[in-house]
C-alpha cells in the first residue's frame, strides 16, 4: 500500500466502518419492531363477532357435547410420553403429535390452539402482545351459540380472550408458587356448578419449571409428574359419555430452558383427544387443527379466522359432522384471498379443505416470488456494494487484502465458538430462555462481536509481515499509516461479508413484514448479523490500537529506527 494513500484508506475504512454500524442499528430495531409490531391483514382488531354487555345465556340440554381443554404449557412431547397418567389415558382415544406454529411462544400458541388462527393470521407474534386477540377463538364462538363456557386460568386469558365473558370462571394470577391443583379443583367446581359445554384450563406450572431449571432436570420432571396427577384427578371427576378431553401442550422446552424456536423438543407437542367420542388414531396433527376439530365435536361454528382442519378422523364413526369444517375452509380462503386484494377467482376450481388448502400455498408462493423480483435489486446493490469494498482491500494491497480475509477467517471462528460451544446455543428464538432475557442476550452478542473484531485486527496484523520478505513495523518512518490502517480494513471486510448474508434476507423476506412473517429462523441470524455489524463499529474505533501493537512486537518486524 502506497505510503501516502494509507491514511486516506484507513479513514475511509473507518468512517464506512461506522457508518456501517449505525445503519445496522436502524434497520435491526426497525425489522425487529416490524414482527413485534406486525398487524395482520386478515385479523379483525375491532372485534366485530364479540357482543357488548351479559354473556348470551345458556342453551339448556342434557345431551349437549361437553369439551374439557387442558393446555399444559411447556411440556415436552418425550416427557408427557413417559408421564405414567398420561399413558393410561391414551389408551382411551387418539393419540396425537401437534405441530406448533412459529414462533413457539405461550401468547402465540395459546392463541393458535383456541382460535386456528397462526401468527402470521392472528398477529399475536410475541408475549409482549397487548389484547384482546384480534381473532375468534373457541369461547366466542362457544358464547355466540348459546353454550356455557367455563375457564379456569391465569388473568392473562381475561386480558387476550375477554375470557370473563364467560358464564363459569376463574382467575389467578401467575405466579412461582404450585398453581395446578388450583386451577384444576376450580374447574371440577364449575363443572358441577354449571355445566358449562366448553371448559377451557390452563396448567403454567411445567413451563415455570423448564425456564427456571431446564428441559430435561429433576424439577422439571418432578413438576410434570405433579401436572399429570391433576390431570387424572380432572378426568376421573369429569368423565361420561359425552365429554372429550382434550389435553395438549401450547410448546415444549430445550433441555436448557427456553422455548421460542423450531427445535423438536420445543415445536412437538403432546395433543391426546380422549374419552368414548374419540377413535384411537395415532399420528400427526397440526396444532391450528386443535380448534376447529372441537368446534366440530360441539357443533358449533369453527372460529372464522381458523386456517385449521377439522380432524375427523379422531373421532368414532358417526361422532362428528364435519361439514362445518368444509365451510369454514372456503369462507377463511375467501377471506384470505379479498384481504389481500385479489379476487376470488384466483382460488379456481379448488373445493375441499385439501384443495383450498394447496391454492392458498401456492398463492402465497407466487406473491412472495413477486415480492423478491422486485426486491432483487436493492439486494444486488448492497450485494455489490460489499464485494466493491472487498474488492478494494486486495486492488489497494493485495497483501492487506489476504491479512484482512485471515482476519475475517478468524472473526467467524471466535465469534461462532463463544455463540456456540462456548454457550451452547442454537440459532434460534430458544436461545435467550425468557423475553427479559432479551435485551441482555443481544448486548452480549455485541460484546462477543467486538472482541472477536478485534482478535480479527490482531490475526490480520499477525499475518501480514509474514506476506512480505522484509517487513517494516510501525516505528518506521513512513509506515505507521498503513498499520494503523490495517485494523479498520480488516474490520470493513468483516462488515462485507456480513452485509452480503443481510442483502440475501432482504431479498429472500424484506425488512417490512406486512402480510406473512419472515421465516424465523433466518429472520434470527438476520438479527444477529445486524447485532454484529453494529458492534463491529465500535471494534473498528479500537482496531487500529491492536494492530500497531502487534506490529510494533511482532518478532519478524525489523527493529529498525524511525530514521530508516
Amino acid at each position: 500500500m502506497h505510503r501516502s494513500f494509507a491514511w486516506i484508506t484507513g479513514a475511509v475504512a473507518l468512517v464506512l466502518s461506522v457508518a456501517a454500524a449505525a445503519g445496522a442499528y436502524q434497520l435491526a430495531g426497525y425489522s425487529w419492531d416490524q414482527v413485534v409490531s406486525y398487524e395482520s391483514p386478515f385479523a379483525d382488531p375491532e372485534r366485530p363477532w364479540t357482543e357488548d354487555g351479559a354473556p348470551i345465556p345458556a342453551v339448556e340440554s342434557s345431551i349437549t357435547p361437553r369439551v374439557v381443554l387442558v393446555i399444559v404449557d411447556g411440556l415436552r412431547l418425550d416427557v408427557a410420553d413417559s408421564m405414567p397418567q398420561l399413558a393410561t389415558l391414551r389408551q382411551y382415544g387418539a393419540d396425537m403429535i401437534a405441530v406448533t406454529a412459529q414462533p413457539s411462544l405461550s401468547y402465540p400458541t395459546w392463541t393458535t390452539i383456541l382460535s386456528g388462527a397462526s401468527p402470521d393470521i392472528s398477529g399475536v407474534t410475541t408475549n409482549w402482545f397487548d389484547g384482546p386477540v384480534p381473532v375468534e377463538t373457541l369461547i366466542d364462538s362457544a358464547l355466540s351459540a348459546g353454550l356455557t363456557v367455563g375457564v379456569s386460568a391465569p388473568d392473562d386469558f381475561v386480558t387476550l380472550y375477554e375470557a370473563d365473558r364467560a358464564q363459569a370462571t376463574f382467575f389467578r394470577e401467575w405466579t412461582k408458587e404450585y398453581m395446578t391443583s388450583t386451577y384444576v379443583e376450580q374447574a371440577i367446581s364449575i363443572a358441577r356448578d354449571d355445566e358449562p359445554s366448553l371448559l377451557v384450563i390452563h396448567a403454567p406450572d411445567v413451563d415455570e419449571a423448564g425456564h427456571d431449571h431446564g428441559g430435561i432436570s429433576e424439577e422439571y420432571l418432578e413438576t410434570a409428574g405433579r401436572v399429570g396427577a391433576d390431570i387424572a384427578t380432572l378426568v376421573e371427576a369429569l368423565q361420561d359419555d359425552r365429554t372429550l378431553f382434550v389435553i395438549t401442550a401450547d410448546h415444549g422446552h430445550i433441555d436448557a430452558g427456553g422455548h421460542g424456536g423450531w427445535e423438536q423438543s420445543v415445536t412437538q407437542v403432546p395433543a391426546l383427544f380422549l374419552g368414548p367420542p374419540a377413535s384411537l388414531e395415532r399420528g400427526q396433527i397440526e396444532q391450528v387443527d386443535i380448534a376447529p376439530t372441537i368446534a366440530a365435536y360441539l357443533g358449533i361454528d369453527v372460529p372464522m379466522h381458523a386456517q385449521g382442519r377439522v380432524r375427523a378422523d379422531l373421532f368414532g364413526p358417526g361422532q362428528l359432522d364435519d361439514e362445518a369444517g368444509e365451510a369454514q375452509a372456503s369462507s377463511f380462503a375467501v377471506r384470505y384471498v379479498t384481504r389481500s386484494g385479489m379476487p376470488v377467482s384466483v382460488l379456481g376450481d379448488a373445493r375441499t379443505p385439501d384443495q383450498l388448502a394447496s391454492a392458498l400455498a401456492s398463492i402465497r408462493f407466487s406473491r412472495l416470488q413477486e415480492e423478491r423480483a422486485e426486491r432483487l435489486p436493492q439486494a444486488l446493490a448492497l450485494g455489490g456494494v460489499a464485494l466493491l469494498v472487498l474488492a478494494a482491500l486486495f486492488v489497494s494491497s493485495w497483501r492487506a487484502g489476504l491479512a484482512a480475509g485471515a482476519g475475517t477467517l478468524a472473526y467467524y471462528a471466535v465469534y461462532n465458538g463463544l455463540y456456540f460451544w462456548v454457550r451452547g446455543h442454537e440459532w434460534s428464538l430458544s436461545a435467550f430462555n425468557t423475553e427479559e432475557f432479551v435485551q441482555t442476550f443481544f448486548y452480549i452478542r455485541m460484546a462477543e462481536a467486538a472482541f472477536a473484531g478485534l482478535v480479527a485486527a490482531g490475526v490480520a496484523a499477525a499475518v501480514y509481515p509474514l506476506l512480505r520478505k522484509a517487513p517494516k513495523g510501525p516505528g518506521v518512518k513512513g509506515f505507521l499509516g498503513g498499520w494503523l490502517t490495517l485494523g479498520p480494513a480488516t474490520v470493513l471486510a468483516i462488515i462485507a461479508t456480513l452485509a452480503l448474508q443481510v442483502a440475501w434476507f432482504l431479498w429472500a423476506w424484506g425488512a417490512d413484514v406486512v402480510w406473512r412473517l419472515p421465516d424465523l429462523k433466518w429472520g434470527f441470524k438476520y438479527d444477529l448479523d445486524l447485532t454484529q455489524v453494529t458492534a463491529l463499529g465500535a471494534a473498528a474505533l479500537l482496531a487500529p490500537v491492536v494492530t500497531y501493537l502487534v506490529g510494533r512486537y511482532h518478532p519478524r518486524v525489523r527493529n529498525l529506527s524511525a530514521e530508516e
